[in-house]
């Protein structure tokens, strides 16, 4: 049984099923701006966190949600992650700080070294350009002391002593980052999707490289995703630029999605998936247990694909009026 779920306004959507029986659950949150959301299958647990109220935890499957951390944390939540090893919860805020709990939200310690980065003088979200936020964050798959942190708009920084310590930004990375993931079965191995394309490291890190030949002008990446079983077939959803990703009610919104393998150019992927024009970038979401099998959500939909993200099929669920017409934040999967 998969779950997925995605925010939308205040609310968090879930999406539960497999092959054609799926259904399709409306979490009203009671708050206004959800940002992020992620959720523990073993223990049942979803967290969202919020622009100005901060982060909040459900025990229940979304019937009621009570706050965690309000007299540590920072009232703006922007990204959260959940540790694939141990279930550590990360707490990304704005501005850039970055949190972690042990014992599900109960008690916190913040990452300080985060702030002594050379570059965050630099740092500076373009539509708040007086501050910045931890956009994304991803931990090791296999050594819990690797820890990235992506600030938009800084960089990716890089910790391999359970945030002791933090390396600044690497050449060839893309600073604008919108979302950093690590191969689950290689800490290696990494994939970025940034404002200015595509990135990759081979060596958990240390260098990179940006290759966006066949992208031609949909290099503002948003989500990337790598099929589970085979390190080389990559996927990212984009636009031309911000004004034309996020907003389903802009006339300009338009996204595609690209597939790559290996040292092949990106090549756009269109079976069936909904028309680019008024669909906003879609989340890509994989899971460890399914290889092959690639996710997507957007305002038209959740999608499906068991060929590696060459033909896609729309999961038979209807979104409400309200969730079509809304921006998502965040989306995340569980199994």
């Amino acid at each position: 049984m998969t779950s997925i779920y995605f925010t939308s306004g205040s609310k968090v959507i879930c999406v539960t099923g497999s092959e054609q029986d799926w259904s399709i659950n409306e979490i009203e949150t009671g708050y206004e701006d959800v940002r992020a959301v992620a959720a523990d299958e073993l223990s049942e647990t979803i967290y969202i966190g919020t622009f100005d109220d901060g982060l909040f935890r459900s025990r229940d499957n979304g019937e009621t949600f009570v706050a965690v951390g309000k007299d540590v944390l920072p009232k703006r939540v922007m990204s959260l992650h959940i540790s694939p090893v141990s279930k550590r919860l990360y707490v990304g805020t704005e501005p850039s700080e970055l949190y972690y709990s042990d014992d599900d939200g109960e008690t916190w310690m913040e990452m300080t070294a985060l702030q002594n980065l050379h570059s965050k003088p630099e740092w500076s979200f373009p539509p708040r350009p007086d501050t910045h936020h931890v956009k994304d964050i991803a931990s090791g798959t296999l050594d819990e002391s690797f820890v990235l942190a992506g600030i938009e708009l800084g960089g990716i920084m890089r910790s391999v002593d359970r945030g002791e310590s933090f390396e600044d930004r690497k050449d060839g990375s893309q600073f604008d980052v919108h979302n950093v993931i690590i191969h689950p079965e290689n800490d290696n191995l990494l994939y970025e999707a940034g404002g200015g394309g595509y990135a990759w490291s081979d060596d958990k890190g240390v260098s990179w490289q940006t290759d966006n030949e066949g992208l031609g002008d949909f290099t503002y990446l948003v989500h990337v995703a790598v099929d589970p079983g085979d390190k080389d077939t990559v996927l990212v959803s984009g636009a031309r630029g911000p004004a034309s990703a996020y907003m389903p009610e802009r006339e300009k919104t338009e996204m595609k999605i690209f597939r790559k393998q290996k040292d092949e150019l990106w090549k756009e992927i269109l079976e069936g998936l909904p028309e680019g024009k008024g669909t906003i970038v879609t989340h890509l979401l994989t899971s460890s247990d399914e290889q092959g099998v690639f996710y997507g959500v957007n305002n038209k939909g959740v999608y499906h694909s068991v060929d590696r993200g060459k033909s896609w099929m729309r999961v038979p669920v209807d979104f409400p009026e309200e969730v079509v017409g809304n921006k998502i934040n965040s989306a995340c999967l569980t199994n």
